[in-house]
């Protein structure tokens, strides 16, 4: 059967498509060159179903997902009758926005029989909303505090950044990075534990901090306790419960802190790469796939599923080999490869790379690569083999959403936050990366390295070679660029 998830929305609309065997995925960001695009209607996904040579007569089912207040309140589907019409055959559904959230981990294997979706908001207003199996068993409400909208709001009317653009989704990240700086209070930390994990607005009320203002400043102290709090009675939250194995999505899962400490238990947590509204058309094709009883989805080259422009060959061993050199001898070099990831973080296809130890990298990235906030930290890829040498961590994370304390901080200075942890990616396999990350080893002695997303701050990944190119030629902090097999020197 042919089928079509869709999220359509003002932000983060993406589009799955399956025959049963092949699998084809887009982010629109990537398509119109506009971070967190948006389709404001219901018939914009029509051009990429022409793009990918679909005709609308053989779609089977289709799967929506909306912010729209659709679907009553404690029900994960219902049939959708005022879609645009496709053809006489095509039901269409309109899915739960936290529960396609939770079915967008099958890629990662058997979804887990306990999903919990922490997000900015879903349908009826749930920042949380707990699953067991197919059931909504738990669920909290934006009004008693949304971790994602907090944040986003602490961004935006404490550091004063420009509200109503979509790039105001970034701000709960950035705020995250920010708030390793600040000092733990326990005066403050003692009103705040009074509340639960369900008012978190109580939490974050700044009223109630004593010591709230210094001239004309925010005490950043407030920010790093209120931040530890709410991160403690979350991650408390997720692991509550018998189950051994755990499902771990929504916005919020993107915090890396959470994470690690997720990742830190002796539970199983599934978390996929595409955590945040990118993944919910994945989600939706998993809905009827289930409800049509169909055989299971092939995974085959995940999570490099992105419908982008790859380039026309391979890197080969010399190259990756001239690669190393480079990145041994501290320079910034640009790597794309194959198809993109799906999801917001760079996992070895398209990123910008400079060897872990290289001193002042951050600082050079932030002001002449990237052009970001100073404070704002890098993640770091490592072999698999390597990791528990230079991180406390000897799990997997492939997809670099969890961060964990970095062993000897002097030697990595660059990918070391000020609280002493990176935002790690395992690396294992026989990719490109992989064996690139090898060859670096083999000169350097380790095989950490500082690896970032190609793109600038406010612009989505790229996703076309001309993309790269024009990067490259545009940005002097680049010093070489690897595209497939062509390596691009600056000299």
């Amino acid at each position: 059967m042919k089928f079509l998830g869709i999220r359509y929305d003002d932000h983060d609309s993406n589009i799955t498509y399956t025959d049963g065997t092949q699998l084809k995925y887009l982010a629109t960001e990537r398509l119109y060159d506009e971070k967190h695009h948006g389709w404001g209607n219901d018939w914009s996904w029509q051009l990429v179903a022409t793009k990918w040579n679909i005709d609308l007569k053989d779609i089977d089912a289709i799967a929506l997902v909306v912010d729209e207040n659709v679907i009553d309140k404690d029900k994960v589907c219902r049939v959708y009758k005022d879609f645009l019409y496709v053809n006489e055959k095509c039901s269409v559904f309109i899915i739960d926005h936290h529960y396609a959230h939770a079915l967008s981990l099958w890629p990662m294997g058997e979804i887990p029989k306990i999903n919990y979706v922490y997000d900015g908001f879903g349908n009826h207003n749930r920042s949380q909303t707990t699953f067991y199996k197919d059931k909504i068993v738990d669920q909290s409400i934006c009004d008693d505090g949304s971790f994602g909208q907090i944040l986003g709001g602490v961004g935006r009317d404490l550091l004063k950044w420009k509200e109503g653009s979509t790039l105001e989704l970034d701000y709960a990240g950035k705020i995250t990075g920010l708030a390793a700086y600040g000092l733990f209070d326990s005066d403050h930390a003692e009103i705040c534990n009074k509340f639960s994990v369900k008012e978190l607005s109580a939490i974050w009320n700044i009223n109630s901090y004593k010591k709230q203002w210094q001239g004309n400043e925010f005490n950043i102290n407030w920010l790093h306790t209120c931040h530890k709090i709410s991160v403690d009675k979350i991650a408390e939250h997720v692991l509550d419960n018998d189950e051994e194995v755990i499902g771990w999505s929504g916005g919020v899962a993107q915090n890396c802190v959470i994470n690690g400490k997720l990742m830190s238990s002796d539970k199983k947590i599934v978390i996929p790469p595409h955590v945040n509204d990118c993944g919910l058309s994945i989600g939706a094709v998993e809905y009827l796939r289930q409800y049509y009883k169909q055989d299971k989805f092939d995974t085959t080259g995940f999570p490099f599923w992105q419908d982008d422009e790859a380039p026309s060959d391979e890197p080969s061993k010399e190259v990756i080999k001239k690669t190393a050199k480079v990145l041994s001898e501290g320079y910034v070099v640009g790597w794309y490869q194959g198809h993109g990831e799906i999801g917001p973080r760079a996992l070895g296809n398209r990123s910008i790379l400079v060897g872990g130890d290289v001193r002042y990298a951050k600082e050079f990235l932030n002001h002449n690569v990237k052009f970001r906030e100073n404070y704002r930290p890098y993640g770091a890829a490592v072999l698999r083999e390597d990791v528990s040498e230079y991180f406390e961590c000897d799990i997997d994370v492939p997809y670099m959403n969890a961060a964990f304390k970095v062993k000897n901080p002097e030697r990595f200075p660059s990918i070391t936050h000020v609280d002493g942890t990176c935002r790690i990616q395992t690396v294992d396999g026989n990719s490109h990366f992989a064996k690139l990350l090898r060859e670096y080893k083999k000169i350097t002695g380790h095989s950490v390295v500082l690896n970032t997303s190609m793109n600038i701050s406010g612009k989505p990944i790229c996703s076309k070679l001309w993309q790269a190119y024009d990067l490259y030629v545009k940005n002097d902090g680049i010093k070489y660029m690897v595209v497939g097999n062509e390596f691009l020197d600056d000299n």
